[in-house]
């Protein structure tokens, strides 16, 4: 069936007098049905100059910034994701999210120094637990599959930023995560939800609850207020936490950058350090109770704790073996070449 044409020719006959006038009173009428339409668009559709898309339920993210200061902030109502002012260049598209066909996540591998090898204290007064925290093997890209709790529709939410600071609105929860930050630090406040960042920059986490994964290379990455478990690597950029209560099980790890962890309080754990040939800092505030067993192969761990804070089972130069608090979540802490330095927090 051939389609019809959309527009027809309508023959107009010209009401008596001149054209001039005609015309003037024409154009007379189109400007004033324009100036308001102008005023109802500007009015009841502000939101015109945003990219936003209102998805059935909390929504899977994917964001990819090639240049930038990339923020994520919450406060969007619940299935609307937004970003404000429609920068040029950025493009937010839906996807329909299928664990069985929709493949996996790669993220790009991290350079390893030197080898991480197996440390004890052969069995001197001290727990065991003084390996080398299991993590990432040197080498290749990591490949992360879809999690099959995964639930299917068209909820996937794609942003792409070419370049350019970004600030994406999300809703107070996510079903997960996962940004290809590059060159672009990343700043994360207050969200719920798993999460993954990878990137070349800095990382800043502020208040975020949920499991959470962030690889650097060269970026610091900071993170306070966190509450669930975690995992972060970086390989020269340095790591800093303030964790409380809700942290749950970490896993941190920096080939040459230095790590300084505060502990204001304790969670379950356990909690794992690895660290190549940057300094260590475990920081213990008041209160804490922990188990903190610490190696360093070729460089020293030091114990600044006072003797009414902590009961030390074992010391000597490359190690050292501590109860803070009467006992708690366990945490190891291995160093190639690094000092590891257990003192009070400031």
């Amino acid at each position: 069936m051939c389609a019809r044409p959309s527009e027809r020719k309508v023959k107009s006959v010209e009401p008596p007098g001149s054209l001039a006038a005609n015309t003037m009173n024409r154009l007379n009428r189109l400007a004033a049905v324009l100036s308001i339409a102008a005023a109802s668009l500007g009015v009841a559709l502000p939101a015109s100059a945003d990219l936003s898309q209102l998805n059935d339920g909390a929504p899977l993210l994917l964001i990819k910034s090639n240049g930038g200061l990339l923020s994520v902030r919450p406060g969007e109502p619940d299935g609307i994701v937004r970003i404000p002012g429609n920068p040029q260049g950025v493009r937010m598209d839906r996807f329909n999210v299928n664990v069985h066909s929709s493949g996996s996540w790669i993220l790009p591998p991290l350079h390893c120094a030197g080898s991480m090898r197996h440390a004890s204290t052969h069995g001197h007064g001290s727990r065991a637990g003084l390996a080398e925290p299991s993590g990432r093997p040197c080498g290749g890209p990591v490949r992360i599959p879809l999690p099959s709790s995964f639930r299917e529709g068209p909820h996937g939410v794609a942003i792409t930023n070419p370049g350019g600071d970004l600030s994406v609105g999300v809703p107070t929860r996510f079903e997960a995560m996962v940004v290809n930050a590059g060159a672009s630090p990343v700043v994360v406040e207050r969200t719920r939800g798993p999460f993954i960042i990878s990137g070349d920059n800095d990382v800043t986490l502020r208040g975020v609850t949920g499991r959470g994964w962030v690889r650097s290379t060269r970026g610091a990455v900071d993170v306070r207020g966190q509450a669930g478990s975690m995992r972060i690597d970086t390989d020269s950029g340095p790591i800093t936490l303030q964790t409380g209560a809700a942290f749950g099980a970490a896993q941190v790890s920096s080939t040459s950058g230095d790590i300084t962890w505060t502990l204001n309080s304790a969670g379950a754990g356990p909690y794992r350090v690895s660290a190549g040939s940057g300094t260590v800092r475990i920081l213990v505030r008041p209160g804490v109770s922990a188990n903190i067993d610490a190696v360093s192969e070729n460089g020293f761990v030091i114990n600044n704790l006072p003797s009414a804070a902590a009961t030390v089972l074992l010391s000597r130069p490359h190690a050292v073996s501590l109860t803070v608090g009467g006992g708690g979540a366990q945490m190891t802490v291995h160093s190639v070449d690094g000092i590891v330095l257990i003192a009070p927090a400031p």
